[in-house]
């Protein structure tokens, strides 16, 4: 290496800890760095908290009046549906939705005449967890009536009195059978058991073709929104010092060093960098041990991922200082310009839930790259190969930002 390779290299360091010790000696910038953004996450997470530890079973309630083996199978095939069913609630407790069986429902059910079951529902009562409760009672329906269906054919076949073929109908009911013949309808229920512990016929098994992607909420969600945004911030708002130093001609006499303004323009956008990569290590290290989150299955593509977003962000601190003469231009447009790119990236709520329109402007911003490759890696569990589009887009948006910068500076002039 020459001479002038080590004196560059010697300024590039000594430009990059200077900005990296003026970044963290600026006024309150501490308390903006590690404190406020743990502060916001704990709010978004608590106010947009979800079931990210899994789905919550949907509530129902069971009011049965009839003591019949019929209405306790209708309650078992309720219990083996992914619901929470509560046979009684305690004190305080409010029943969200509560399925009344009547006195007469397995008398009536044997019989085969029509029984009403309601199913009641609380207006606040969640719908897509009503849905499912719905879906659920159906099922179960149909299992003790199939059940019964078998029997009534054996029945048929076996040539009880009280059965009969009438064209393509069964005339007769279990219960007039029993009625018939006295002790039958223990027979019945026994059989009835018999054909519900019988393994079935047909086993349906869904799964997700790929990965599952459920939507990140409460802390999963707040953490990458919150760590992007205020990294972002702090990148924008350290604009601020090029501004300064291009006011008060600090700039113009760096370019005057033997490293020139290459050198210069390096020692600017690493400080930024060391400043950007220490923010993010805080915040994802507090997003692990203070709020749970997972980190994902792929640490080395994670910290892959995130030095590329500090390189960007450095380098959009950089272009966005060069952008002004004047300090007191900065503040309010580093403001509006750090709260639009958050929240047109996706950073103050999932992009999964925003109209298709929106999920295409997101990409617009190196924001929006950040949190797609951040929940692609943490909340989706995927690895390196999903997220080099978003790294290369990210390496992008940099050198974009480092070539404007340069061209906006002209430091020799």
């Amino acid at each position: 290496m020459s001479g002038m390779d080590r004196g560059s290299l010697r300024i590039i360091a000594l430009i990059a800890a200077n900005d990296f010790r003026l970044t963290l000696k600026a006024r309150g910038v501490i308390f903006w760095i590690f404190a406020m953004p743990v502060v916001f996450m704990l709010a978004f997470g608590l106010a947009f908290r979800g079931e990210s530890g899994g789905v919550r079973k949907a509530r129902l309630t069971i009011e049965n009046a009839d003591t019949g083996f019929v209405s306790r199978a209708l309650v078992d095939e309720l219990r083996r549906e992914p619901l929470n069913v509560v046979d009684s609630l305690k004190a305080g407790d409010k029943a969200i939705r509560t399925l009344v069986v009547p006195p007469d429902f397995t008398e009536k059910v044997l019989a085969r005449s029509k029984v009403a079951l309601v199913l009641r529902k609380e207006s606040d009562a969640d719908v897509q967890a009503s849905e499912a409760v719905n879906a659920a009672v159906f099922r179960s329906l149909m299992q003790v009536v199939s059940r019964l269906v078998e029997i009534e054919a054996g029945a048929l076949e076996a040539g009880w009195k009280g059965f009969a073929l009438a064209g393509d109908s069964v005339a007769g009911s279990l219960l007039a059978a029993s009625r018939a013949r006295p002790g039958i309808l223990d027979s019945i229920e026994v059989e009835f058991d018999s054909l519900r512990a019988a393994p079935p016929l047909v086993t349906v098994i869904s799964s997700a073709a790929g990965k599952i992607r459920k939507i990140p909420s409460g802390f999963q969600s707040s953490v990458p929104g919150n760590l992007v945004m205020f990294v972002l911030m702090t990148m924008v708002f350290s604009g601020a010092v090029i501004t300064v130093e291009r006011f008060t001609g600090v700039l113009r006499r760096y370019a005057y060093t033997p490293a020139g303004a290459g050198s210069i323009l390096l020692g600017k956008l690493f400080g930024r960098m060391l400043v950007a990569l220490i923010q993010i290590v805080f915040l994802l290290l507090v997003g692990k041990f203070v709020f749970r989150i997972s980190l994902g299955q792929s640490p080395g593509a994670l910290i892959f991922l995130m030095t590329v977003f500090a390189f960007s962000t450095g380098a959009f601190g950089v272009f966005f200082g060069s952008l002004f003469r004047n300090p007191e231009q900065v503040s309010a447009v580093s403001i509006v310009t750090t709260l639009a790119m958050a929240a047109l990236g996706g950073c103050w709520w999932s992009i999964e839930l925003v109209p298709r329109a929106f999920k295409v402007v997101s990409f617009a911003f190196p924001t929006g790259w950040a949190m797609d490759g951040i929940h692609k890696l943490i909340s989706f569990g995927y690895g390196m190969d999903a997220i080099a589009l978003n790294a290369a887009v990210l390496a992008g948006f940099g050198v974009a930002f480092v070539l404007l910068a340069a061209w906006k500076l002209r430091l020799a002039d």
